[in-house]
Parts: structure tokens; C-alpha cells; sequence
């Protein structure tokens, strides 16, 4: 049996839609490759990364892609000759171009199986198996219940696998079934290491190093990402992180952490690493485990934390000591700036005393700090929405936490989607950057005016602060310059929305 991992081309600019090209390691297709092997499976195994030819195409309908055209992909399908074809997705606004691997498969390869796993088919998995060109929808984590598939794919036998789905009948595999075959890794340190030999490393770094990175504060030229731990046990109404990794959460040792970090400096030479967990400072014993290993390494080596960090489990010690160990910046998840909201509307166990303490440790310390937001959940009123708005610009202004300000969407899976459907909330999005929620304190509309004006102020907030200090100043050059492609296509998206927002909400604050 031949398998095949293939990830999609990118869906760059589409109508409204437009989003910066990327390309970073495929971590969860190299994990269930490492997987496999660990456990003995014999048949053949290749990844194809559609990305890594790195070239910019426009398709019959008007779709700016990046990476090999359709026609390429359906060119290695029907040479590969694959019995399993097995596609990642990652996001939701690129599942349309993993559906058209699956289409592409059927073509060339009537008698293949198709597979798609990721987040996207984990959050809407009723969906995702309708479409005839996807034979099954893997969830959550892959390398035990992708395995479990193959063996019964082997054998002739219909897969009764808790979270991998055939059709509409399997609806019951959605959640733990004590009939079904339970496919969860407890122990996460009994995985091996991703396989990086399956693919062309240097090729990613070169990549990533030309402007292409998923995260353009990327102060390295050998960068990775590593997820330390899997899992999160707070239940944010709005997260849906639980349908794809669950609510336990389970690390790896600091051991296995410290030997995977060797193993990439030594034979990859890195010199950079995204530790992307959900909750990599959720045990502070651990994360201070880790950063004593990291200031502990031969060579030293700059990191961040792109996915956040818990706001109130900090010392001005721990600041001070994860500043030395090479950190380049820290997120945090604040999501309300009223504890009235995170206690009752996200229903987040967070002390907003400890997160003032710990913004004023990183200024202190010169430890640049980001904040994640979110508005426009149902029992929010305006005020405390505006609030949080207004809070967020003044931590940007005062101590140079830069914010990310989300609108609440209702994903399938969430408690907020089920608030939402519940209570008749749900509007339909309008276009691209909505949101798709109103209540009697919002419509989607007046949110969409107070993030324009968020926005222009906060364009007006960094040219200040650019302009502030000669560090400042070099900073945000360096920025701009070296990932031109990520920022500006983030900036052409912001600007489509607001031009979109005016023409659409009369009397709404402009550029």
C-alpha cells in the first residue's frame, strides 16, 4: 500500500479574500509519517508539498494561488500512483483547495482513497464528509487513528475508529463511544520525533527566510515550530481548539523537549523556534524547566510564542529570566479587559490584576508583549466591548503591547455556536472580516465601525511609536523589509475591508 501526504497549493486572493502566501515544516503530516514507521507499517510513504515550488498563478476563475497549478498537482497524483491519498488541511479558508486535491485524486486515481485531516474537518466534519470526492475525515490527531485506517483499509474492513468518518452513519464516532476503538494518546512522549528526513528542510528555510514564513516576526534564517504539548483544559466559549487536541492537557517531558531542540540545532542548525502550544506556560514549573534548558544550550537560540501564553501565572523573575534565555516577543491572551466578561461570557479563568502585573513586568524587562482580543460575544453590552477596544490601544500606546483584535465568529463545536443557534443570534456574514453575530447591544455592522477605527488608530499608534526611538524605529523597518510579502498582503487585506466597511456603513469612521 502507497500512501501519499499532499499539501494544498495556497489559496492567495479571491473577490474579497486575500491572504499572505506561506510556508513552514507540515509538523502533523511529519509526525504521523514518524508515526507509522514507529509502529511497523510497511507500505510506502512520500509528502508532497504543492507550496515549496513557491510560484504565483491565477486559475479560470480568477483565483491567485501560490505554489504548482492544479494541472501540476494532477500530474503527480496520476504519476504517483498512490492507493491512499492523504490531505492536510490546516485552515478553513484553504479547505477549498483541499477539496480540489480530493477532486483531482478521483480523477486520475478512480480506485485511491481520500483523506482529509486538520482543524477545518475536525470543527466541521458532517460537512466535510458530504463531499463525494472525500472518502474519509480524520479528527483530532492523526497518527494513531490515520494508522488504525490503514490497517483496516489493509484488511478489507470498515474502519469503527472514534473520530475517523465514512458517511453520515458514522455520526456516532463524533464523540467517545465505549463500542468504538478509542484512538487518544495519553502519553505523548511515546511519539518519535516529526520525520524531517521525508522532506527537503533547506528547501523551507530558504522559503521562510524569503519573505514566506507564516509569522513575520521571524528573527532567523533556520526556523521551526514546535508543540511541546497538546491539549487545554479551559473551556473559552469561542475556542474550538478541544475538537482537534481535547481538553486534557498533556505535555511532553521537559526531557524530550530539550532532545528534540538538540536534535534540530545539531543536525539542522536552527537558529530560531516558534513553540506554538495553546498553553506552553500552562504549568510554570515546566515552562521554568524549559527555560532553564534553553539558557543551559551550547549555543544559544532566540524563540517566541505565537499562539499566547497565560497572563497571570508571571514573576518579575520569570520575565527577567525568559528574556535572557533569547525570547523575542511573548503573546498574550487576554480576550476582555473586563473581568465581569471573562468571568461570565468567556467563562476563562483569568485574573486581569496579574496580567496588568505582568505587562508592567515586560516593560520593564524590554520583553515586547502582544495581547489577543475578542469582541462581540453574546452578553457582552457595547460598553464593555468599547471598553476593551479602548484598553487595547492604550496598553499599545503606553507600554508597546501590540494588539491582535479578533470579532467573535460562532464555530461549530463551540459553546458560543451553540449559545448563538440556541438564542437566534446568527446574522449572515456579509463578506470577508465580518462577523456573523447580533444581539440587542450589537449588529455586525457597528462592530465592523469600531474596528475600522480601531485599526486607523492603531496604524496611527505605530507610526508614532516608529518614529519614537532610533530601536523602535529599526525595529518596525526590519519588519517591513524582510517579510514584505506576509505584511503587505496583510495590510492589502486590511485595507480591502475598511474601503469595503465605508461603502457599506454609512456615517463609519474612514482612514
Amino acid at each position: 500500500m502507497k500512501v501519499i501526504f499532499v499539501i494544498p497549493n495556497l489559496l492567495v486572493s479571491y473577490k474579497e479574500f486575500a491572504a499572505a502566501p506561506y510556508v513552514a515544516l507540515p509538523l502533523g503530516v511529519l509526525s504521523i509519517a514518524a508515526f507509522l514507521r514507529s509502529v511497523g507499517w510497511d507500505g510506502e510513504m512520500e509528502v508532497y508539498d504543492a507550496r515549496l515550488s513557491a510560484k504565483r498563478l491565477r486559475n479560470a476563475v480568477g483565483e491567485e494561488l501560490f505554489g504548482d497549478s492544479d494541472d501540476e498537482m494532477k500530474a503527480f497524483l496520476a504519476a504517483s500512483k498512490a492507493d491512499v491519498i492523504a490531505i492536510s488541511n490546516m485552515f478553513t479558508s484553504q479547505f477549498s483547495r483541499a477539496l480540489m486535491v480530493a477532486r483531482l485524486a478521483k480523477e486520475v486515481c478512480p480506485d485511491c482513497i481520500t483523506v482529509i485531516g486538520g482543524p477545518h474537518v475536525s470543527a466541521f466534519p458532517e460537512e466535510s464528509i458530504k463531499e463525494p470526492s472525500v472518502d474519509y475525515v480524520v479528527m483530532g490527531e492523526g497518527e494513531e487513528r490515520f494508522y488504525c485506517l490503514l490497517e483496516n483499509l489493509k484488511k478489507g474492513e470498515r474502519p469503527v475508529i472514534q473520530g475517523v468518518l465514512k458517511d453520515e452513519s458514522d455520526m456516532g464516532l463524533l464523540r467517545p463511544n465505549p463500542k468504538a476503538r478509542i484512538c487518544f494518546l495519553q502519553d505523548i512522549d511515546s511519539l518519535p520525533l516529526p520525520a524531517y528526513d521525508m522532506v527537503d528542510v533547506e528547501r523551507y528555510f530558504t522559503l521562510q527566510s524569503s519573505g514566506y514564513s507564516p509569522r513575520p516576526r521571524e528573527w532567523g534564517k533556520r526556523a521551526v515550530a514546535l508543540i511541546t504539548s497538546r491539549g487545554c483544559p479551559h473551556q473559552c466559549i469561542f475556542c474550538s481548539i478541544h475538537t482537534t487536541m481535547g481538553y486534557k492537557w498533556r505535555p511532553h517531558s521537559v526531557e524530550y523537549v530539550m532532545n528534540h531542540i538538540r536534535l534540530l540545532q545539531d543536525r539542522y542548525e536552527i537558529d530560531f523556534i516558534h513553540f506554538e502550544d495553546d498553553n506552553f506556560s500552562h504549568d510554570p514549573e515546566r515552562y521554568d524547566q524549559i527555560i532553564d534548558g534553553l539558557l543551559g544550550l551550547a549555543t544559544s537560540i532566540r524563540w517566541d510564542t505565537p499562539n499566547g501564553v497565560r497572563g497571570d501565572t508571571w514573576t518579575r523573575e520569570r520575565v527577567h529570566k525568559t528574556k535572557l534565555s533569547g525570547c523575542q516577543y511573548l503573546i498574550v491572551a487576554i480576550e476582555s479587559t473586563s473581568q465581569r466578561v471573562i468571568d461570565e461570557v468567556v467563562k476563562k479563568r483569568l485574573n486581569l490584576e496579574r496580567v496588568g502585573e505582568f505587562i508592567g513586568f515586560c516593560n520593564e524587562e524590554k520583553l515586547r508583549l502582544h495581547a489577543f482580543y475578542v469582541i462581540g460575544m453574546p452578553g457582552e453590552t457595547f460598553d464593555e466591548i468599547k471598553g476593551t477596544v479602548d484598553t487595547a490601544l492604550r496598553y499599545y500606546s503606553r507600554f508597546g503591547v501590540w494588539p491582535t483584535l479578533n470579532i467573535a465568529m460562532p464555530l461549530p463545536g463551540t459553546e458560543l455556536h451553540e449559545i448563538v443557534t440556541r438564542d437566534n443570534y446568527h446574522r449572515k456574514q456579509l463578506s470577508y472580516g465580518y462577523g456573523a453575530i447580533e444581539t440587542g447591544e450589537f449588529t455586525p455592522e457597528k462592530l465592523n465601525d469600531l474596528y475600522r477605527e480601531f485599526t486607523r488608530k492603531k496604524v496611527l499608534i505605530f507610526v508614532r511609536r516608529s518614529f519614537s526611538s532610533a530601536s523602535e524605529f529599526f525595529y518596525n523597518l526590519r519588519l517591513v523589509t524582510q517579510h514584505k510579502q506576509n505584511v503587505w498582503a496583510t495590510a492589502l487585506k486590511s485595507v480591502r475591508g475598511l474601503i469595503q466597511a465605508e461603502s457599506s456603513s454609512p456615517g463609519a469612521v474612514s482612514l
